[in-house]
């Protein structure tokens, strides 16, 4: 089967995977089932209280079918308790609603704490799903910390005069004392840092200084604002202290993700690339690409996950869907893998490289132009085009490679000529073609020439040649010389070539007529002649 036809074979297992993970409008259209949101799913509890989140599970339809509704709660951390009730609905009849409650008892311990629930909706019949629905709720608990006296930075008394002589100056407070400490990395500590790295030798130093210095700055600046809020908790909502810990943690991981993405480009694919440059073997420069691209992507993903985390996204879905079209993916590309893996083959087994001449089962001569990580191109001098071939169809053919071998060059050839032929004579005069050529190797006793009378065939006696070549590059020369050579010796000495010929013999029947002879019959009664065949 082509590329095409595996991946139009796919297409049905991928819409049903992105279908599944679409939502709720398409699996409810297909069950007549749907889920109702009739509460509000965001809720604040004291410690020990508990909160109820209720949905309606109606069904529209009229079919005679019953269908089943499972409902499973997950999510639930140490501390807190969460159930469902029912936990199935064992017959949901047609034009029929059931209410399904979930209740959620927070932890009696006091601090912010917070609780994300994934209600998940399974419709069967007869055994297959026939809809499947989450919805989520949100749970946080909040207690009144203790009336503490704050200080500025966690260090210092607030030595502000009234009004400022409570949270609010310290606020005021941390707001300026975490600016000065910008200020300072900013102005002197920045400075002093490139004065050491510009005494070293190396570059790294510098590139890793210019990659840190901005996301520190920013974070800086961040934790900064976060902690300095805490300052007016008795006065802000939790939500906000909350969310100001939440953007914390978002712009830490952001940042850190970036400092790995910009060592990873900058320096680690940087330096990659020089030492690629430097070596004679072709893997790196095809591999370094690939790891950079590989890599951008796995830092990307993994930023996006832990933004939609700390915002309170649910990845549960994303990552058994990641896991589905993963699996759809590796077998619709099981052949770009096939030719993935086949190219390192090639380039790290060297069966041949670029420049190589090499030869092919279907015995067409190439060059080698460009091993790429999924195909090879090649140049075929028969039609002086640019073939392209897979890497995993190379990988697993025959090829004869006519470059760089140790071994001497060499030209085998065999000579017919007609029987009756002085066989000595013959041997003679292709031996003396062979010693006239400055082509053949002829003073090498271990490379001397050979020439062998080899077979009696139908038509001919048959010599073998064999000789080596001064220069690899020279063969297809060395074979013209020898063939017109002996071409011109064999007529100068009368030695005839043969060709496949048939005798023919026609006999009158006794009794019969003898058949009409035409002008270009010989005279008597039988004719004989040859007739090439």
């Amino acid at each position: 089967m082509s590329r095409a036809g595996r991946f139009l074979a796919w297409c049905p297992l991928l819409l049903a995977c992105l279908a599944a993970l679409a939502g709720p409008a398409t699996a409810a259209g297909a069950a007549g089932v749907e889920v109702l949101e009739v509460d509000s799913y965001a809720r604040t509890v004291e410690p020990g209280e508990t909160a109820t989140y209720n949905w309606t599970v109606y069904r529209s339809d009229g079919a005679p079918v019953n269908y089943t509704v499972f409902i499973n709660v997950s999510g639930a951390r140490e501390g807190w308790t969460a159930s469902a009730s029912p936990g199935s609905i064992p017959s949901l009849e047609p034009v029929s609603a059931w209410s399904v409650t979930v209740t959620v008892t927070a932890p009696s311990d006091p601090g912010l704490k917070r609780l994300n629930l994934t209600v998940t909706f399974t419709v069967m019949q007869d055994g297959a799903v026939v809809l499947y629905e989450q919805r989520f709720a949100v749970t946080s608990v909040h207690v009144e910390p203790p009336a503490t006296e704050k200080k500025a930075l966690g260090i210092w008394a607030n030595p502000l005069p009234a009004p400022l002589d409570g949270d609010v100056g310290v606020f005021l407070l941390d707001i300026l004392g975490w600016v000065a400490i910008s200020a300072c990395v900013l102005v002197f500590l920045d400075p002093v840092v490139k004065s050491f790295t510009r005494r070293t030798k190396t570059e790294v130093d510098d590139i890793v200084l210019k990659i840190v210095r901005t996301p520190v700055l920013l974070m800086l600046f961040t934790y900064g604002a976060v902690s300095s809020l805490k300052d007016l908790d008795r006065y802000l909502p939790y939500v906000v202290i909350d969310w100001a810990n939440r953007i914390w943690g978002i712009v830490f991981w952001l940042a850190v993700l970036y400092v790995a993405y910009k060592l990873f480009k900058d320096l680690l694919v940087y330096y990659g690339r020089k030492i690629a440059a430097k070596t004679e073997s072709k893997l790196d420069d095809v591999l370094v690409p690939i790891v950079e691209k590989v890599g951008v992507i796995v830092i990307a993903i993994a930023a996006g996950l832990y933004v939609l985390g700390y915002v309170g996204v649910d990845l549960t879905v994303f990552v058994a869907g990641g896991v589905v079209i993963s699996m759809v993916i590796a077998f619709a590309a099981q052949e770009t893998i096939s030719n993935f893996f086949s190219g390192i083959f090639l380039t790290t087994d060297r069966p041949f490289v670029e420049k190589d001449i090499i030869i092919l089962p279907d015995d067409d001569w190439y060059e080698v132009r460009k091993i790429g990580i999924r195909s090879t191109r090649l140049f075929r001098f028969k039609d002086a085009s640019l073939v392209t071939i897979p890497n995993n169809k190379l990988a697993n053919e025959k090829i004869a490679n006519f470059t760089g071998v140790a071994d001497q060059g060499r030209v085998t050839m065999t000579v017919g000529v007609a029987y009756g032929s002085d066989v000595e004579k013959v041997r003679s005069v292709i031996r003396g073609v062979i010693e006239k050529s400055d082509l053949i190797i002829n003073d090498k006793p271990d490379l001397r020439p050979i020439v062998r009378f080899d077979k009696m065939k139908d038509s001919s006696l048959e010599f073998f040649i064999l000789v080596w070549v001064q220069d690899r590059d020279k063969r297809f020369d060395v074979v013209d010389y020898l063939n017109t050579s002996i071409y011109n010796r064999f007529n100068e000495e009368g030695i005839e070539i043969p060709f496949p010929q048939r005798v023919v013999h026609l006999r009158q029947a006794s009794g019969a007529d003898p058949p009409a002879r035409t002008a270009k019959d010989p005279p008597g009664g039988a004719a004989e002649g040859k007739d090439s065949a």
